[in-house]
């Protein structure tokens, strides 16, 4: 699937999946593109490498999924087999990464939520941890940028 399509396809779930919290979605479109590699990798139905881990919710009811996957841990990458979170749907994944960031207390104290621009809710995401990648937030802001995903920002509802 090339970005375009990916992009389209979507495009109308990430937005909704926005609707009524401060999540950009055009931050959340670059997640499930880096993530995934623009749909390339997607073990579980889980487009946003959530773990397996956490409390049960309406969109996730436990199933995990074994993966290979590469981590950053005390600043040296490697290879580690995890259990990441197992979907249904593709649609639960999208929805759940909305429900699992305003569940989690760290995410609203890195600022996620208060974020003014997409530039600064990437950069809350990883001071909150999300992912283990040094570069996380420049490469979310890389694919918002290359790929002009503000233009989701606008077409979501309040």
């Amino acid at each position: 699937m090339t970005p375009s399509q990916f992009i389209s396809t979507y495009e109308n779930a990430v937005i909704e999946a926005c609707a009524g919290s401060s999540i950009f979605p055009s931050v959340k479109m670059a997640q499930a593109a880096l993530e995934t590699g623009w749909g390339k990798s997607v073990v579980g139905n889980n487009m946003f490498g959530i773990k397996a881990s956490g409390a049960h919710s309406p969109y996730w009811k436990g199933s995990a999924v074994s993966s290979n996957t590469r981590e950053v841990v005390d600043g040296i990458s490697g290879q580690y087999d995890l259990k990441f979170r197992f979907y249904t749907t593709l649609a639960d994944s999208i929805r759940d990464h909305s429900y699992f960031l305003q569940q989690n207390s760290r995410y609203s104290k890195a600022g996620v939520f208060s974020a003014t621009t997409p530039e600064a809710q990437a950069a809350a995401l990883q001071a909150a941890g999300y992912a283990t990648d040094p570069n996380y937030a420049q490469s979310l802001v890389s694919i918002i940028k290359s790929h002009n995903l503000k233009r989701l920002d606008v077409k979501k509802k309040p």
